[in-house]
């Protein structure tokens, strides 16, 4: 496997990651009561998932052919030609078929794992440091409650002087409650119920 090949592999893997790392963020922080049914907003998210999978099969098939199976003498592998398993066996033979096959879930799998942890880890991060360094504090009467339609219960709140609003999760909370939220005021989608937020501290 030549330097273009795998200047291409990478690229793809960088891209494809990249297109479902900005969707995923930029959908992230739609209202939690939106995203617990089936909408264009979820179908987004998981395409985000299918986007970066994508990305990462392409990586994968990129180390499986320089640590696993030596493939010298074909040239570029995609995803969609592990799916035509006859012709695909054909072109590199059975055993290195059946081997490839299981490499890519011994690989493909930790990774998209480890990607979407991350994700989610350095979300909080940025999350935390945004309420943290831009949080204002701010207290809020309860004046609607809703359920998704697993009949969780939800919390409605306008905040930022009505500018801004959002369903929060809550077993606990029951109308004309008084609650303490904070917000970052460089991303007013960022906001917690302030002793929720002080606990995980």
């Amino acid at each position: 496997m030549n330097l273009k090949i795998k200047a291409k592999y990478l690229s793809l893997y960088l891209i494809l990651n990249a297109i479902g790392i900005l969707l995923a963020i930029r959908y992230w922080w739609t209202d939690p009561l939106i995203l617990s049914g089936l909408n264009k907003y979820t179908i987004i998210l998981l395409l985000s998932v299918g986007i970066c999978w994508i990305g990462i099969l392409f990586l994968s098939i990129m180390l499986i052919r320089l640590l696993i199976v030596k493939i010298d003498n074909y040239k570029f592998i995609s995803p969609l030609d592990l799916t035509n398993n006859k012709y695909y066996a054909s072109e590199i033979g059975v055993d290195k078929a059946k081997r490839f096959e299981k490499a890519i879930t011994f690989i493909g799998f930790p990774m998209l794992f480890l990607t979407i942890f991350s994700f989610r880890f350095l979300i909080e991060i940025y999350e935390n440091n945004e309420l943290k360094t831009n949080g204002v504090i701010e207290k809020i009467v309860v004046k609607k409650l809703n359920k998704d339609i697993k009949n969780n219960s939800y919390v409605f709140i306008e905040y930022e002087n009505k500018k801004h609003s959002v369903n929060l999760r809550s077993d606990y909370l029951r109308l004309n409650d008084t609650i303490t939220i904070i917000y970052s005021n460089r991303n007013p989608e960022i906001v917690k119920i302030f002793n929720e937020y002080k606990e995980n501290q």
